[in-house]
Formats: C-alpha cells, sequence, structure tokens
C-alpha cells in the first residue's frame, strides 16, 4: 500500500509539470452532474489515473495522492463485484459537506461519498458507502417499477403524478411530508396509502430510493407543478 501510495505521488508531480494545468478562476465550471458523469467515465476506462482531472489542483500532492488511491481501491472493489463496464450515473446528491454519486448498472447500486470544492472539484478521498443503503436502493428501485412507475413514470420523470426530479412541490414542505405522503396517501389525489402494500422495509427502500431521484436528469421531464421549495431530503445518515 505505501509503495502504492508513493508511486501515486511521483506521478501527480510529474502530471502537474508536464501538463502545466492552469484552472483560471474565468474557466467554466463544471457542474456536479458533469463530475458524476466524468468519474464513471474514468471508472470504465482502462487508465484510471484520469482521475486527477477530476481533483482540484490547489490541494498539496499528499492529498491528491490520497484521493487516488481511494478511487484505485474502489474501481478494485466494483470489479470484484459486478460489470463496471456497464455502470452508468444515476445521480449526484450534494448534502452537508458531502456529495453522494450514485452509480448503477442492471444489477447493483453503488455510492460514492467524498468532497467536493465550490468548483465542482474533489477534495477529499472516495468512500464506498456500505451495502445496507444500496441494497435498499435496489429494492426500492424494484418497488418503484412496480408501485409507482405508471403515474410518475421512469426515473421519476412524471405522468399522470408529478415530477419528483424537480425541486416543485405541491403537498411536501419537508422529508418527514414526502415520507409521510408515501406511508398514508394523500386524500383527494390518486396517492394511496403504501402502508397498506408494503412492509416497513419495503417502504423505507422506495422512500430512499425516491429521494435518490431529486435532481436526477432525465428527457422529457413533465413541467413543474407547484411551489419551488428547498427541501433537503438525506440520502445516507451521517
Amino acid at each position: 500500500m505505501k509503495r502504492l501510495k508513493i508511486t501515486h505521488k511521483v506521478f501527480l508531480s510529474l502530471m502537474m509539470l508536464i501538463t502545466s494545468i492552469n484552472y483560471s478562476q474565468s474557466e467554466k465550471i463544471g457542474s456536479l452532474y458533469d463530475l458524476g458523469e466524468n468519474l464513471v467515465k474514468v471508472a470504465k476506462s482502462g487508465n484510471p489515473d484520469k482521475i486527477v482531472d477530476l481533483i482540484e489542483p490547489e490541494i498539496d500532492i499528499d492529498k491528491k495522492a490520497e484521493i487516488l488511491e481511494s478511487f484505485l481501491q474502489i474501481k478494485e472493489s466494483m470489479f470484484n463485484i459486478t460489470d463496471v463496464s456497464k455502470m452508468g450515473l444515476f445521480n449526484v446528491i450534494k448534502q452537508g459537506e458531502y456529495t453522494y454519486l450514485i452509480m448503477k448498472n442492471d444489477k447493483k447500486f453503488f455510492v460514492l461519498k467524498s468532497k467536493t470544492n465550490e468548483n465542482n472539484k474533489l477534495i477529499d478521498h472516495l468512500a464506498l458507502i456500505n451495502t445496507q443503503v444500496t441494497d435498499a436502493l435496489l429494492k426500492g428501485s424494484k418497488i418503484y417499477k412496480m408501485r409507482c412507475y405508471s403515474c410518475h413514470g421512469k426515473d421519476g420523470k412524471g405522468m399522470i403524478a408529478p415530477n419528483l426530479t424537480d425541486n416543485y412541490w405541491k403537498y411536501v414542505n419537508s422529508e418527514e411530508e414526502l415520507e409521510n405522503v408515501i406511508k398514508n396517501g394523500k386524500k383527494g389525489t390518486m396517492m394511496i396509502p403504501y402502508k397498506d402494500y408494503l412492509t416497513p422495509e419495503e417502504l423505507k427502500a422506495v422512500i430512499l430510493y425516491t429521494k435518490a431521484l431529486q435532481g436526477k436528469k432525465v428527457e422529457n421531464a413533465k413541467k413543474p407543478e407547484g411551489e419551488k421549495k428547498d427541501i433537503s431530503f438525506h440520502l445516507v445518515t451521517q
């Protein structure tokens, strides 16, 4: 492990000297979603050292090496579990000081946790969120397809029911109210109380999946309904 870290320190030093990367304030800043998409591309590529391009250039060489090493370890772990070549970005969620990058293929979810700065660059090592969360996301996605898809559409884009990916809400003002609507339904609407159809564990899973849809990029999403509200939906408890 120590030898690997030293190797990447040398690599990073050479990379900085050879390329002379200079990120000026006038340079266009990519979004967090761009960061997530690029991270997936690097994970699927044969050259993981390209993650250097996603790291804040102003942090010190030891921190850069730490981020690179953590990414290499995560990529190895993912390769041992699933086919990374079929992995895609599901969503990116900013929660407090942490950024969660949600990746998935047809069999598995992965959630990577790190810290990003105002330039949407990585400033800390990457960590894999425990399988309890990722398994719940997978279960929630399956329940969503069976119970919610016909009204809320693919990936929550909205059909006869509201779009779940934007930040406009008709009946929700808080995270607790979102959970209450899913559990107990909403009178006067087509939203039925799912506590009558799902176990407590299944309810938690579909609630988590619904939260993970917030801010997701989807094509042909339904126009906003209700009022724009800044509601924090916690994907992971710190």
